[in-house]
């Protein structure tokens, strides 16, 4: 049955259901005391609602041709029901290294970036875990331990803010400059929240921070000014990050996440969190427990605390950690950690569909790891 004529059917179920459910409704309103009853009027309705549900389960339309000016095919319904996106093919580009706009002093450390191409090695005992994504990266010994999913394409939320950092820092601005809040820096979406009122004049370090450790929107957005770029040439550049770090599979079009078109995957947010702990701008900011935002128009200092539930975990230290979430994307994480036994490891989850699904996973796979994972 060809597209059109299904597109017919489901439009005349819709219709039919509508209109008995309708006639019912007028019926019970003209002629009380004729028997009419309410649940009939229920009854008519579930039929119709049962027949549009049976109509439409059939209709199945030919999905529509890839994009090919990005090589980006439409986003498609996994089985759980989250959004994901086919991969980009993209031509093996050969070795990696470090990108020039690396701080040379730092650049050593950026290495361990080469790795993360890599397959699991510990991966048979790894935990069950509710994240839709998973990847986990031994740092010192340069070994994939686990990977879930890990180059499916999804929307990463707030997780697009550590892009944001790495981006600023790629400028080299002055961050001690005094910037001004206005309009241009208040996400236009709905629930993308700002704390930071309209006219603050606040420091660039204090942006940075809200943006990492309180994941603030306006904050993130405000980032493309300290920078000295203008908002549209900010946004290339944090594509052209994404792809001197190695990161294939990403593309980003805001700075602080809100809409879903910031895709990445477990394994390309890893090596944008690996690389934040090395690069000098952005390591003091993305492991801090809290920030102290100083208004200058009002003389006074605010302290915003991290979003990050793991920041108290015994024995642990924490060397990134950044949350996310929309309803698209749900719930998700990308942090750096030096565990109990003393390894540094990086670990991404994506798309738990709660909060406290993404803090067990991370607290499963933390655990995993210390008792002897990839060893």
């Amino acid at each position: 049955m060809n597209t059109p004529l299904r597109l017919a059917l489901v439009s005349f179920a819709c219709t039919s259901g509508l209109t008995l459910v309708g006639a019912l409704h007028e019926r019970i309103q003209q002629s009380p005391a004729r028997g009419v009853h309410l649940p009939q009027v229920a009854r008519a309705a579930d039929l119709a609602a049962d027949a549009v549900q049976a109509s439409l389960l059939t209709f199945r339309p030919s999905p529509p041709a890839p994009v090919v000016a990005t090589g980006i095919t439409p986003p498609v319904l996994v089985p759980d029901g989250f959004l994901a996106i086919e991969p980009i093919d993209r031509p093996d580009e050969g070795p990696w290294s470090p990108p020039a706009w690396f701080p040379e002093d730092e650049a050593d450390a950026l290495w361990a970036l080469d790795g993360i191409r890599g397959t699991p090695v510990a991966q048979a005992d790894a935990p069950r875990l509710r994240s839709r994504s998973a990847f986990v990266y031994d740092i010192d010994s340069g070994r994939v331990l686990m990977a879930k999913a890990a180059d499916t394409r999804r929307p990463v939320a707030s997780l697009t803010k550590v892009v944001s950092a790495l981006t600023l820092g790629a400028e080299s601005p002055d961050m001690d400059a005094v910037l001004c809040m206005d309009g241009s820096s208040r996400p236009g979406w709905p629930g993308a929240v700002s704390r930071i009122p309209t006219g603050t004049c606040t420091q660039g370090w204090d942006l940075l921070g809200a943006a990492l450790v309180r994941s603030d929107n306006g904050a993130a957005m405000a980032l493309a000014e300290v920078s000295g770029l203008p908002y549209g040439v900010f946004i290339d550049r944090m594509n052209e990050v994404v792809a001197d770090l190695g990161m294939t599979q990403s593309t980003f079009s805001d700075p602080s996440g809100v809409e879903d078109d910031n895709l990445s995957t477990a394994r390309d947010m890893t090596r944008a969190v690996v690389a934040a702990t090395a690069h000098p701008l952005v390591a003091p900011v993305v492991n801090a427990p809290w920030w102290d935002v100083t208004d200058h128009t009002r003389d006074r200092t605010r302290r915003v605390r991290t979003t990050n539930k793991l920041i108290d975990r015994s024995g642990t230290e924490v060397l990134a950690g950044k949350t996310g979430y929309t309803d698209t994307a749900r719930h998700c994480f990308t942090g750096v950690f030096r565990t109990r036994d003393g390894r540094r490891v990086a670990v991404t989850t994506l798309g738990a569909r709660r909060g406290h699904h993404r803090w067990s996973d991370v607290r499963a796979l933390l655990e995993w790891v210390e008792r002897g994972a990839g060893s």
